[in-house]
C-alpha cells in the first residue's frame, strides 16, 4: 500500500463504514472506525448547513483526511492520510477507488450476500493494483517473466 495512505474508508449515507482498509506499520494505533466514520459525516451535515456542497480536507495535527462524496449513491469515500501528503495525488487515488467501487457496485447492492461477497472480492484485488506503491508493481511485472 502507498505509504502515505494510513486507512481508506467507504462510508453509507447512514454513517456506517461499509469498507475499511488500514494500512498496518510498527507503532500504528487503530483507529475507532465507527467514531471517525460519525465525524466526518458529521462534518459533511456542518458544511451543507452553511452552504458547502461537502468538505473535502480535513487536517488532524499528524495526519489529514480527504473525502469525496458519491451524489447518486450518497457514500461518502475518505482516505486518511500523512499530513505530508500531496492533495492531488490522494485526491487521484480517492477518485480511482470511488469510480472503481460504483463500476463494480452500482446495481447489484440488491444482489445475494455470495455475489455481494464475490464482487467485494474483485473490488479488493482492483483497489490494491490501485494502492499499491509504483515499486512494487514493477516487481510483481518483472515477477511474472
Amino acid at each position: 500500500m502507498i505509504k502515505e495512505i494510513l486507512c481508506i474508508y467507504i462510508i453509507d449515507e447512514k454513517s456506517n463504514p461499509i469498507f475499511i482498509r488500514e494500512n498496518y506499520f510498527q507503532g500504528s494505533g487503530n483507529a475507532n472506525h465507527a467514531l471517525l466514520s460519525d465525524f466526518v459525516t458529521a462534518l459533511q451535515a456542518f458544511a451543507r448547513e452553511f452552504g458547502e456542497e461537502e468538505t473535502r480536507v480535513i487536517e488532524l495535527s499528524d495526519a489529514k483526511i480527504l473525502t469525496s462524496m458519491d451524489k447518486l449513491s450518497h457514500n461518502l469515500f475518505a482516505i486518511k492520510c500523512e499530513s505530508d501528503a500531496k492533495n492531488k495525488k490522494m485526491f487521484g487515488i480517492l477518485n480511482q477507488i470511488k469510480n472503481l467501487f460504483i463500476d463494480k457496485f452500482i446495481g447489484h447492492l440488491a444482489s445475494s450476500e455470495e455475489m455481494k461477497k464475490e464482487i467485494m472480492r474483485s473490488f479488493e484485488a482492483e483497489l490494491n493494483e490501485i494502492i499499491s506503491e509504483p515499486a512494487d508493481s514493477l516487481s510483481k511485472f518483472l515477477k511474472s517473466f
